[in-house]
This record gives structure tokens, sequence and C-alpha cells, in this order.
């Protein structure tokens, strides 16, 4: 058979499915460490890192799709509810419909931070100071209670340099400092149950219910955003600036002697636990090796017929044959 003839037969689209198969399940029986040898990947994930760090294309790229998605956003008129599909929100929704009660030593774990915590205290301070404030105003409160000839004394006492007048500034200056001082011990006092007790309205399973009113809630308001909304907020997240942070930080890492060494741990442990694993074992247990088999299979014919179509290709497998 010449190699006329021959190309001919491969370029059938049932030899070239055939040839697909043949070569997909070479794949699939065999394993992780075979396909990426552990030195091939630690040396393809530093090689890839250091290939986007070194290019000067990368940032300028990120901004030109951060502009784009800016202008395309912003000649929208409509709320993210319009565009998203009705089968996405629904199943978003009954994911956070579902009750969830996380370990509330997890949640105190996140929320109780020293900035979260200072926050927290100077909301309390403030609220218990203006509320303290109204309460403890005795001229103010007695003034309104009088009628017009006794809020007018009040006030003239509150006003005068004299004995009276510094008598009555020196007692609501020290009910004010009292006041700030108590409000101070206070909310020091109270700030371990705050976050005792938000932790126990995300972590109590009785309560499972009503966290998952409020991550629906949460989800209905981000619905609400309009697209215009979202593009100045992507604006605002200055993507660009993160990504040159990211890539410095990235770039002193790689320099670090630590780097090798991480690198070269995780590949390790991903060998050592996945490694020795076929490709098809690792499809079939996620439920996708019929997916991808199909889709592959699709792929490689493809790709097949366009080789042997080629005129290279017969002539390479001319010379191949000849005697």
């Amino acid at each position: 058979m010449d190699a006329a003839t021959l190309t001919k037969r491969l370029e059938d689209p049932a030899a070239l499915d055939s040839l697909a198969s043949l070569t997909l399940d070479a794949l699939l029986d065999a394993t992780l460490m075979s396909l990426v040898p552990e030195d091939t990947a630690v040396r393809a994930l530093r090689l890839g890192l250091e290939g986007w760090l070194a290019s000067p294309q990368a940032v300028p790229a990120l901004n030109r799709l951060v502009e784009t998605t800016f202008n395309q956003l912003q000649k929208k008129t409509g709320k993210l509810r319009d565009v998203m599909p009705e089968e996405v929100k629904a199943t978003v929704l009954q994911l956070l419909e579902r009750p969830y009660s996380p370990d509330k030593r997890l949640v105190l774990t996140i929320i109780d931070r020293p900035p979260m915590r200072e926050l927290i205290r100077a909301l309390l301070l403030q609220t218990v100071l203006d509320f303290g404030k109204k309460v403890t105003a005795p001229m103010a409160g007695m003034a309104k209670s009088l009628g017009g000839l006794a809020r007018f004394a009040v006030d003239t006492a509150k006003s005068r340099s004299g004995a009276i007048g510094s008598m009555v500034g020196a007692v609501s200056g020290e009910v004010e400092r009292q006041l700030e001082k108590r409000a101070v011990e206070f909310v020091d006092a109270s700030l371990s149950n705050v976050f005792a007790e938000l932790a126990d309205s995300v972590s109590n399973p009785q309560r499972a219910h009503e966290a998952a009113e409020l991550r629906v809630a949460f989800f209905e308001g981000v619905l609400e955003l309009t697209l215009p909304q979202l593009a100045r907020e992507l604006m605002n997240l200055d993507v660009a600036g993160g990504a040159k942070v990211l890539r410095e930080g990235l770039d002193e890492w790689l320099a670090s002697p630590d780097s090798e060494a991480t690198l070269s741990d995780l590949a390790a442990q991903l060998t050592k636990r996945e490694g020795g694993r076929t490709l098809r074992e690792v499809l079939e247990e996620s439920g996708q090796l019929q997916t991808y088999r199909t889709l592959g299979k699709e792929a490689l014919a493809a790709r097949m017929k366009q080789v042997v179509t080629a005129p290279a290709f017969e002539a390479w497998l001319h010379d191949l044959i000849k005697p």
C-alpha cells in the first residue's frame, strides 16, 4: 500500500474516530505522574509565573479588559437581575436558602480581629454617648418642661459668668466627663459579648433559617444594583493597581530562597496524593469521564484530520514506508 492510499484511508471519519479513541484511552489510562512529572510541574509553574511577571503586556491587557467591561456596562441601563439568567438566579437562591451553621469558634476567629473590634467599639461608643447626652442633659430637659419665664431663668443661669453660671457649667462638664468614662467602660466590657452574639447569630443551628434569610436578602440587594453602578465599582476596585501589587509581591517571593522549596513541596504533596492515579480515575470520581471523553475524542479527531489532510503528512508518510 502506497502513502497516498494509506493517507486516503486515514482521512475516513470512521478511521479518525477510531484513532482518536485509541489515543484518548492511552491518555486516560496514564497516571497523572507520567503525564506531568513532579519536576516538570515545578518548572512549568515557576516559568509560568516568571513569564507573567516579566511580560510588559500583562497589566496593559488587564487595563484594556477592565476598560472594555466598564464601557459595556455603562451603556446598559438595566439591573443585574435583568441580565442574569433565571436558571442561575434560581440556583443561587436555592444554595443560599439551605440552612448552614458554621462552627462558632471559626466565626469568632474571622470576625473578632483588631480592626473590626476597633470599628464596632467606636460605633457603640458614639451611640452610647449620643443617647446618654440626651438623657442626662438636666438643664435642657428642665427648660423644655417649664414655662417661658422659668426657661428664661435657666438659660440665663447657664450663660452667666458668675458663681451660679460657673456652678452650672461645672456640673454639666462633670456629668459629661462621667458619662464618657462610664460609656468607655461599658463599651469595652460589652465588646466580647457583642462578638459572641454575632457569632451565635451565624452559628446557632436553631437560627440557621434566619441566617439563610439574611443571605437571600443580601443576594436580592446585589441583584438590584444597576449595571452602571457595577461599572463604577469595577473602576473603584483598581484592578490594574491590584495586579501590579500582586506582581511585585510574587516577584519578591520568587526571588526568595523559600520559593523553590515551597513549589517543590507543593508538587511533592500533590504527586504523593494524586500522582499514582490515572486521569480516568480522577474523571470518574468527579462524574466527568463521559463528558470529557466525548469532548476529547471530538477535539482529537478534528485535529488529526487537519494533520492527515495536510500535504506535508503524505510526504512524511511516503518517506516513512518507502523501502
